[in-house]
């Protein structure tokens, strides 16, 4: 009887199995390696995303001085082009003549959250790579149509243009630089930047323009400064940074994540607890603020039923 139950439960677990993989995407048809030459015969590897019919989308920063893009498809090599540029997003449109690609199915507005699980594909090292992780941050610009988005689903050099995407195989981001500090760092750019490069003029920008990113300063956003101070255990500059960034920012749960990692990292318990519990009063779904909070608490629980040694 026993063997019977045990056998039927192997059958169901393996029928879920060949289930899950039926569904998970082909990411070779999701995302493309992009080849990118430049004028001196050295050569950028990348990623692009197809987007429908012959329009692919990719990081502005990978055809930089190219003169000539090749895109791998289904085992052969196509010649693509740019088309419309939007540099200081670093997004960039490429056309595939001759392709004939679906439409890419895409994450709603509004629908990204931190706490959300993604996968990141791309062609680093031009071999294709899928890793798992989940967002953990949704930062500001000084762009419009949505937000920064910071995951912990890994990806190296090569996969810059690359897909992230949700459970349901949606593309939610267009994957392209990581913190220089290395860590759980790693950035995409949201889809909502998509509309904004489509309705631009082809060619408007010079092809090397620095992406927002790139820029020094403020210009490029709190976030990466506090990343990368974060990436480093350099808690009380991240501190002030973070002081600074609330005062300009008082309604950015991002703001008091970094202010909350610092007092954390400086043993700060009681300040830290207080600017997590004001990121997750800013955004009630903020999982990242839930879980520094929950972790604090079981530190605390076992600190107290520790026994002092003798």
């Amino acid at each position: 009887m026993a063997y019977g139950l045990n056998k039927l439960l192997l059958l169901g677990l393996w029928s879920w199995t060949l289930a899950a993989l039926a569904q998970a995407p082909d990411w070779n048809t999701r995302v493309y390696k992009l080849v990118a030459t430049q004028a001196d015969g050295t050569t950028e590897l990348g990623s692009a995303v197809p987007l429908g019919g012959e329009r692919l989308v990719t990081n502005c920063h990978v055809l930089r001085q190219a003169v000539r893009i090749e895109v791998h498809v289904d085992g052969a090599v196509m010649r693509a082009e740019i088309g419309r540029r939007d540099a200081y997003r670093d997004m960039c449109l490429v056309t595939l003549p001759g392709l004939s690609a679906p439409p890419m199915p895409m994450i709603e507005v509004g629908e990204s959250r931190v706490g959300l699980d993604v996968v990141a594909a791309g062609w680093p090292g031009g071999e294709l790579a899928v890793s798992r992780g989940r967002i953990i941050g949704l930062h500001h610009c000084e762009c419009d149509g949505g937000r920064v988005i910071q995951t912990s689903a890994a990806f190296d050099r090569g996969a810059s243009g690359g897909g992230l995407f949700d459970g349901r195989g949606r593309l939610v981001g267009i994957l392209t630089f990581k913190a220089k500090a290395g860590g759980n760092f790693h950035f995409a750019l949201p889809v909502g930047w998509l509309r904004h490069t489509a309705m631009g003029t082809p060619g408007v920008q010079p092809a090397d323009s620095p992406a927002f990113w790139e820029k020094p300063g403020r210009e490029s956003g709190y976030f990466l400064a506090a990343c990368d101070l974060g990436a480093q255990e350099k808690w009380l500059a991240l501190r002030r940074l973070g002081q600074d960034w609330i005062k300009q920012e008082p309604s950015n749960p991002e703001a008091w994540m970094a202010l909350g990692r610092a007092e954390r990292g400086m043993g700060q318990t009681e300040h830290a607890v207080v600017a997590f519990q004001r990121a997750l009063m800013l955004d009630s779904t903020h999982t990242e603020a839930g879980w520094a909070l929950r972790e604090m608490e079981f530190d605390l629980d076992r600190a107290i039923g520790e026994p002092d040694g003798l």
